[in-house]
């Protein structure tokens, strides 16, 4: 989950128990991928992946038990940047039908990547954005928890790249993020339209 995946962190509030996840995700229209499947035990971590792949797009979650965890507190949900933009309001809609069966809210990682980059281009944190005053780290954190309009993720006040990038793929990839959106990008021939920003920010 590189600067290839636009990349959200989902809190349930309260934790859901592990025996309910399976049912809950496809209840709101995921699948669970059985294949990738890892039980947790008493000494080892568990994984579950769910995706939903449609002409939409493609959007992936994973979720990560530790073995003291016998309940989900938070997961991972992801798309590539080089999807059709279908998949922002795809996203959304299954974030709408996850709310209804349980309390969410939903941290936009980009946002708080986007407000760091600029941070260390005006000097006031380093390289790896360290440096910053603990109370203006949990305000920037504030920032980052969105709702679940869509509209206004598509507006993009804030003004991030990949939301622009997403917003311009009027046909895009049904696509993996990592090495399968990077080979996607390369014979495309598109490495100055999804990753010139990078020059500018990092």
């Amino acid at each position: 989950m590189g600067l290839e995946s636009y990349l959200f962190h989902i809190y349930f509030k309260p934790p859901v128990p592990e025996d309910e996840i399976i049912s809950l995700f496809e209840t709101a229209g995921m699948m669970h991928l059985s294949d990738k499947f890892r039980k947790r035990t008493a000494n080892n971590y568990g994984d579950f992946f769910f995706e939903l792949r449609t002409g939409n797009g493609l959007t992936q979650v994973h979720i990560l038990l530790a073995p003291g965890d016998y309940s989900v507190s938070d997961f991972s949900l992801r798309f590539s940047i080089a999807s059709p933009k279908t998949v922002i309001s795809q996203t959304f809609q299954f974030l709408q039908r996850l709310s209804e069966l349980r309390e969410i809210i939903v941290y936009d990682t980009e946002i708080r990547n986007h407000i760091f980059r600029q941070l260390r281009q005006q000097g006031q944190v380093d390289q790896h954005f360290q440096g910053l005053d603990p109370e203006d780290d949990k305000s920037i954190n504030k920032q980052c928890f969105i709702s679940l309009n869509v509209n206004d993720f598509i507006d993009n006040k804030p003004g991030i790249t990949k939301r622009q990038i997403l917003a311009g793929n009027e046909k895009g990839a049904i696509i993996e993020g990592g090495a399968a959106t990077l080979d996607y990008v390369e014979k495309k021939g598109l490495f100055e339209r999804f990753f010139g920003w990078i020059k500018k920010e990092l």
